[in-house]
């Protein structure tokens, strides 16, 4: 059968380039269909299986027609090297061998490992035909592989019994020749042993056997028969081969780019992707790259090569086709070559902007190319004057139209001048730098150059502004300098200024006369750059005279001739050495300048300067004053300006006074002063006072107080001029702002004072209660009133029962107080009510009386009351606080000691062991409830509840929590029981407002055994409780005896306690480290000590209370 091949060069790059295998056959699907590039040697070497398809030579061409080739390329780079004589008959010369496969075991005894699809076994003359070379310009290579119609000869009627892929490897099966052409009569070169492999790239039949051959490294195309051919039916070849045809185009020999274009595509299923791995011949694989065609409108597929991604390989460069079918088969179709070449780099050199004043030129560098990239244009740039000393390497800059520019400075380049060398180099994509070209140009420098100019002259400033324009110099300007000074002394004022540079290129600098000694006449300005090397460079100068003069308007305001006082203002000032303060030296003629003030302006917001002149500062005098103008200028120096005159007169200092508000109920009167002025100026207003009753014995000089609206105010009492009526004196002098007081005029004013006035009235009087109110009303005294007193007392026994009230003033101007009956012994019937008051000046006057009945329910004064926090009764002066066994305290009553009973307490101790009785300082007074609490508790634990109660109250019941009872002691400290002690004590503690409450033979009433020491603070009604004998309980009438219920925990074996307090000892009590009767006595307390416990606890038969010590540890204490 005649069959078309590839051609000679595609089908040399299948065997000398690659080796198949699954591996790589996988990664290449994968990466193409993901369609990126895939580099062949980035692929793994081995072996290349058919897909869903065995080889095992079952299953003959229709195996073969249906085969599925998906395969992956990766360069092989070793290449077997062997002598070119044959050896024996049975040696194989290695210089024919192709490189075998890395891994021989997957590989089917007999038969070939799957390949990329090729065409079918083609003839040598077909083969022959297409190994013609094609243009390296433009190649138009079409590879098809549509079946050939079937033939009738017997050879073509034969059929191989295995089916090998069109390329590939084998393994030999037996010992097999090796011959240079596909004929059985032709002569053997060598032969190869079972199991030695081979990669072949043709399957043909011919001469009655079916051939391999492959191409040796030496150049000889080689053929093996491997199997001899079987007779059998005419086949036709497969007629859907995919077909496609490779067009070199665009080859740009100076960039090193091509396209390749695929035109006359065909397959038996869809085309999902075109690739074209293209490579070049240089070295092998090392630069393939796996390219994805894209889709033209035209149907074709396009790609575009480049050199630069190819490593910038010249020479061959070899382009095969592959299609990715819709079933994901990768399937080659056929290949070419073409040859690349690269050109030079390219680019322009132009200089321009060649600038003598600023001694620069432009390097613009166009025309830039390079087959290898531009990643950077450099141009070293340097002078001919000392060879490259000044060489410096110039990075040019990309401009919008592609063309690069740099400037260069002849400052950069020791300002050298004349010839200049101007290289031109690439930094490549690689990063070679290469040499594209150079040229020359000639510098020169002009000199530098700026015109001065004057502008602003201002002789009121006496300053003036130095312009420069026109600035240049080839050496650079990074600062104009102007150096000034005056001639006046050379240049002792000679100063440096930096001028400014401005909007419009200019240069600018104020130069003020205040910084030059404040010299006038000429000034002299020179002109010098500091250039970019920092030398000074001088370029020009001027001079230039200033005259400046200072000015002032002086101008005489509001001249008063009542203040003797005028303004001065001075407008339009202006001095060339600047104004640091206005003077106006001031003095009147009266006598020359002995009252010469220099007084300093004060500047005012509108910028005018004001100085307030007054005749007071001046002697008071009178006529022609004098005022003159200077200015303290910036240096400190005074410049005299000006002067004027003005002429003042004084007027008599002026006051009205006015009488208001003469009230004789009150005994005062108001004193205005008005319309006040001095030309003195006055600080203070003085109103001397007094009356004509006797002399000025009760003058008084007040001092009046300004009001908002300026009039000047003073109230005069009766009370502080010995409360005289009559004629009273008032005079008004002022104190002037210089100290000195003149008169200025008087009145004057009678006063009178009323008599004292008052209204008694009864109200509230409550016969429940035994309470009555006092209430005085329309209070009026000319003497005024420091209080309200309300001697009151009833009729019954004369004045035994006066008391002096002091009534209480009111919100409404009343004054009230209130008459309770029980301060006047319970006495009913007539009261009589009289009034006085306390006048201002401590005399007592009196102003009327009144007389009111009043009467108390007996009941209430035995009826026992409860007030929340105590019980009580009404003594006959004051409540009687009521504790015993029926009548408890609130648990937070808490008074603390009275002070009156502590008072009289304390006397009736002292005089007693004044006297000499045996009575110490100590005693036992307040007692809170908690503390009251412990003690009972105490007692209890020490001799049963039933004693305890005899003599100590429970928490709540004791009397010592009103605050009103003491214990007496002995010196030894122990409770009073000394016989005359204590019989004194009962016959005089009433003579101190006390009585001995525990009496013998009253326990019935009072709960309580017999306590010597133990006394009550009554008060007022002691002795009358001492004389009747009697127990509080019988004397007031309230109920006493035993406690109403038997107590909460009546134990005595176990005492209750508190979860927490304050525990008293009764006895020595031993510290134990365990609550156990058998632990070891750490410590132990005495009778008398107490301590703070925090737990109670029954353990070992007894109770113990516990306390942390101070060093931490737990502490046990047994107590019963």
């Amino acid at each position: 059968m005649k069959h078309r091949m590839f051609g000679r060069e595609l089908q040399r790059f299948s065997i000398r380039k690659y080796s198949f295998g699954a591996a790589s056959v996988l990664i290449g699907c994968i990466l193409f269909m993901t369609g990126r590039p895939a580099f062949a040697d980035s692929q793994v070497t081995g072996s290349v299986e058919t897909a869903n398809q065995s080889l095992d030579g079952t299953k003959g061409e229709e195996a073969a027609n249906q085969l599925t080739v998906v395969q992956a390329v990766t360069e092989q780079k070793e290449e077997v090297v062997a002598t070119e004589k044959e050896k024996s008959e049975s040696s194989v010369s290695t210089s024919d061998l192709p490189m075998q496969a890395e891994n021989p075991s997957t590989m089917s005894e007999g038969a070939a490992d799957t390949s990329p699809p090729s065409a079918r076994p083609e003839t040598e003359a077909a083969r022959a035909a297409d190994e013609k070379e094609s243009s390296p310009a433009a190649v138009d290579t079409t590879v098809r592989m549509a079946a050939a119609a079937g033939t009738t000869s017997s050879e073509e009627q034969q059929i191989p019994k295995q089916t090998l892929p069109s390329q590939g490897q084998y393994t030999y099966t037996k010992r097999t020749e090796v011959k240079n052409e596909p004929k059985a009569t032709a002569p053997t070169q060598f032969y190869v042993n079972a199991g030695d492999k081979v990669f072949y790239d043709r399957v043909l039949t011919t001469d009655g056997y079916q051939w391999i051959s492959y191409k040796s490294y030496s150049g000889i195309r080689r053929y093996a028969a491997i199997e001899k051919l079987s007779q059998a039916e005419p086949q036709n070849s497969i007629s859907d081969t995919p077909q496609g045809t490779l067009t070199i185009t665009n080859v740009d020999s100076n960039a090193g780019s091509f396209d390749v274009h695929v035109t006359n595509i065909s397959a038996p299923k869809p085309i999902k992707k075109v690739a074209l791995p293209t490579w070049s011949s240089v070295n092998g694989q090392d630069d393939i790259i796996w390219y994805d065609a894209k889709k033209q409108v035209d149907g074709t597929y396009k790609i575009s090569v480049a050199a630069r991604d190819h490593k910038y390989s010249t020479g061959e460069y070899n382009i095969h086709l592959y299609y990715l079918l819709a079933d994901n088969q990768l399937v080659g179709v056929g290949g070419t070559q073409t040859t690349v070449t690269i050109g030079k780099p390219q680019g322009k050199l132009d200089i321009t902007n060649n600038n003598p004043d600023t001694g620069s030129f432009d390097v613009v560098v166009s025309e830039v190319s390079n087959p290898y990239g531009v990643k950077k244009v450099l141009v070293p740039v340097w002078s001919s004057d000392k060879g490259q000393d000044d060489l410096v390497w110039y990075e040019a800059q990309p401009q919008t139209d592609g063309n690069y520019t740099v400037t260069v400075k002849a400052s950069r380049h020791k300002n050298s001048v004349g010839d200049y060398h101007i290289h031109l180099y690439y930094i490549q994509d690689n990063g070679q730098l290469v040499g594209v070209g150079g040229t020359t140009t000639k510098v020169s420098i002009a000199k530098p150059k700026g015109t001065l100019k004057i502008e602003n002259n201002n002789p009121d400033t006496g300053s003036f502004d130095v312009v420069v324009s026109g600035v240049s110099n080839p050496f650079g300007v990074k600062e104009v300098k102007l150096p000034t000074w005056s001639n006046d002394k050379g240049q002792d004022d000679l100063i440096w200024y930096t001028a400014a540079k401005q909007a419009d290129g200019t240069y600018r600098a104020r130069i003020q006369a205040r910084d030059h000694k404040y010299s006038l006449g000429d000034y002299t300005v020179h002109l010098y750059y500091v250039q970019d090397d920092d030398k000074l460079v001088g370029v020009g100068g001027t001079q230039f005279s200033l005259a400046a003069k200072p000015k002032g308007t002086l101008k005489i305001e509001n001249n008063n001739p009542d203040t003797g006082s005028f303004d001065v203002v001075v407008s339009g000032v202006s001095n060339p050495f600047g104004v640091k303060e206005v003077k106006l030296p001031t003095w009147s003629n009266d006598k020359g300048q002995d009252d010469l003030v220099w007084y300093t302006a004060t500047k005012q917001a509108d910028g005018t300067y004001k100085a307030s002149i007054q005749a007071r500062n001046h002697k008071l005098s009178t006529g022609e004053y004098h005022i003159h103008l200077y200015y303290v200028q910036d240096n400190g120096q005074l410049i005299g300006v000006g002067g004027t005159t003005t002429t003042v007169s004084i007027a008599k200092p002026k006051g009205t006074l006015t009488i208001k508000n003469n009230n004789p109920a009150t005994g005062t009167f108001d004193v205005l002063v008005s319309g006040v002025s001095s030309p003195e100026g006055v600080r203070e207003v003085l109103l001397p006072t007094w009356s004509s009753a006797e002399g000025q014995d009760d003058l008084i000089w007040y001092r009046g107080v300004r009001q908002a609206d300026g009039v000047y105010k003073l109230t005069v009492k009766a009370s502080d001029h010995k409360y005289s009526t009559g004629e009273y004196h008032v005079h008004l002098y002022y104190v002037g702002d210089n100290g000195r007081m003149v008169g200025v005029g008087g009145t004057k004013t009678t006063v009178s004072l009323a008599a004292p006035k008052g209204k008694l009235t009864i109200q509230n009087n409550n016969q429940q209660t035994g309470t009555f109110e006092v209430v005085v009303s329309e209070v009026e005294n000319g003497y005024g009133i420091k209080e309200v007193k309300l001697p009151t007392w009833s009729s019954a026994e004369g004045q035994d029962d006066l008391i002096w009230y002091t009534a209480a003033k009111q919100a409404d101007g009343t004054y009230k107080a209130q008459v309770n009956l029980r301060d006047h012994k319970y006495s009913t019937g007539e009261y009589n009510i009289h009034l006085y008051y306390v006048q201002d000046d401590g005399r007592m006057v009196g102003v009327g009386g009144t007389k009111t009945t009043a009467n108390i329910d007996a009941a209430f004064i035995k009826k026992v009351r409860y007030n929340g926090s105590y019980y009580y009764v009404q003594g006959k002066y004051n409540e009687i606080v009521i504790a015993n066994k029926k009548h408890p305290l609130a648990s937070n009553y808490n008074p603390g000691e009275n002070p009156t009973a502590k008072e009289a307490f304390v006397r009736l101790r002292n005089d007693m062991i004044a006297q000499g009785y045996n009575v110490g300082y100590g005693y036992s007074g307040f007692r809170s409830y908690d503390y009251q609490r412990n003690l009972y508790q105490h007692y209890v634990n020490t001799d049963g509840q039933a004693a305890a109660d005899r003599y100590s109250a429970r928490p709540g019941y004791s009397e010592h929590q009103t605050g009103l009872v003491f214990d007496l002691t002995d010196k030894s400290g122990n409770l009073l029981e000394d016989t005359a002690a204590s019989t004194w004590l009962k016959n005089n503690a009433h003579r101190y407002g006390f009585v001995v409450r525990y009496q013998p033979g009253k326990e019935a009433s009072t709960g309580y055994m017999p306590e010597a020491w133990h006394i009550r603070y009554i008060g007022q009604e002691a002795p009358d409780i001492y004389r009747s004998g009697l127990s509080l309980e019988e004397y007031y009438g309230f109920e006493g005896g035993d406690y109403a219920t038997p107590p909460s925990n009546p134990s005595q074996s176990k005492p209750s306690l508190p979860a927490q307090g304050t525990y008293y000892f009764t006895k020595r009590s031993s510290i134990k480290a365990e609550p156990k009767q058998s632990s070891s006595e750490l410590a132990y307390y005495t009778a008398g000590e107490s301590v703070h416990y925090d737990r109670v606890l029954d353990a070992d038969g007894m109770r113990w209370i516990s306390y942390l010590s101070y060093s931490g540890n737990r502490r046990y204490i047994s107590i019963g």
